[in-house]
């Protein structure tokens, strides 16, 4: 009983003095350690293809006080053909623009002081949440990617340091090469023409009379085309009066009203009490960024002109010579009789008119 006794009561000083062990040592418990770190931190290269010089953005947060001077950029180390940091840090140079946005420019940035090994080391000014800011760095002579799906051995680091210099924050990153990262993309544009005719039936505004010329509503053609050299509008007369075209009644016998000048010759202006009949063109849009719009001088129908069609043959009447975004024409029919002319309501023509792109 002696020996049992005594053993109690050294195990009872043994529980006293851990006691007092865990009482004067704080309690560490795991968790996330900010202080060093960046709030957020990246390294975006322009080119992550295979052994391709490369330019790039620098992008961090600050997390710790402190006053940077300097931001040190390493690059990785892989197991393969490795990245190639140029030496000279002169052809490190940097800029701020076209930044995206949330993103500010890096106070204090500035042409790389000074290269070692794989680090490049830049002046900066003091950075803090909230902003996130940027640089980017020059491609030419500074950094060349290393070989595709090579595995890092090291990682690289973003490093924001005082004078010194000593470690403000710091941020490791990982890059991901690649043997090809673009995309070619392919496409056709087939040659095109459009021709839009408003409508396919025009009256005279007025009854025909010998004092003055008398015109139809009009008619407007539009024209789409991405042809070179433009595009051409012809027309043809259905009704023949020997060569020319014309308006014809059949009640009053077959009766014609003809053009007076051959067909194709330049378009005049109607001379009162005569009879006449022709086709009159103007330009209603000539669209920008195009060919100019031409009217053939045989059916130019400004000042009410008109010229005499053919109904054996398509007339050009009006071109481009360029390509056609909305390009568009006035067509209308112009008559004048005489005293002598037969009364009829049935005087009609067909008049045919088509187009085509010159490719």
């Amino acid at each position: 009983m002696f020996v049992y006794v005594r053993r109690q009561k050294w195990m009872h000083a043994a529980a006293i003095a851990a006691l007092l062990v865990l009482t004067l040592v704080p309690l560490t418990l795991p968790g996330r350690a900010h202080a060093g770190t960046f709030a957020q931190a990246s390294l975006r290269l322009d080119r992550i293809a295979a052994t391709t010089a490369t330019s790039g953005r620098v992008c961090a947060k600050g997390f710790t006080a402190g006053t940077a001077t300097t931001v040190k950029v390493t690059f990785p180390t892989t197991s393969a053909t490795d990245y190639v940091v140029g030496t000279t840090a002169a052809n490190w140079t940097v800029t701020t623009t076209n930044l995206d946005t949330g993103q500010t420019a890096w106070p204090g940035i500035g042409t790389a002081s000074s290269v070692s090994g794989k680090s490049v080391t830049f002046p900066s000014s003091a950075i803090s949440n909230p902003n996130l800011y940027c640089f980017n760095f020059a491609s030419v002579n500074t950094l060349t990617t290393s070989s595709a799906g090579a595995g890092e051995t090291t990682q690289g680091t973003i490093t924001s340091q005082a004078s010194g210099p000593t470690t403000i924050d710091q941020t490791t990153y990982s890059e991901s090469i690649i043997t090809n990262d673009q995309v070619v993309v392919t496409g056709t544009v087939p040659p095109s023409f459009t021709f839009i005719l408003s409508g396919n039936t025009d009256s005279f505004t007025a009854n025909l009379n010998a004092a003055t010329t008398t015109s139809t509503t009009g008619r407007t053609i539009t024209l789409l085309s991405n042809a070179q050299s433009g595009w051409i509008v012809w027309a043809k007369d259905l009704n023949n009066n020997g060569g020319k075209g014309a308006l014809q009644s059949v009640t009053a016998g077959s009766y014609d009203i003809t053009g007076t000048s051959a067909a194709g010759a330049a378009s005049h202006t109607f001379t009162p009490a005569t009879e006449d009949y022709g086709l009159g063109v103007t330009i209603n849009t000539d669209a920008a960024g195009g060919g100019t719009v031409a009217l053939n001088a045989a059916y130019d129908g400004t000042a009410t002109k008109a010229g005499t069609l053919s109904p054996t043959a398509y007339f050009p009447v009006a071109s481009s010579n360029g390509t056609a975004n909305n390009d568009i024409i006035n067509v209308a029919e112009r008559a004048m009789v005489s005293g002598q002319t037969p009364a009829a309501s049935d005087y009609t023509d067909t008049i045919t008119f088509v187009g085509a792109g010159v490719f």
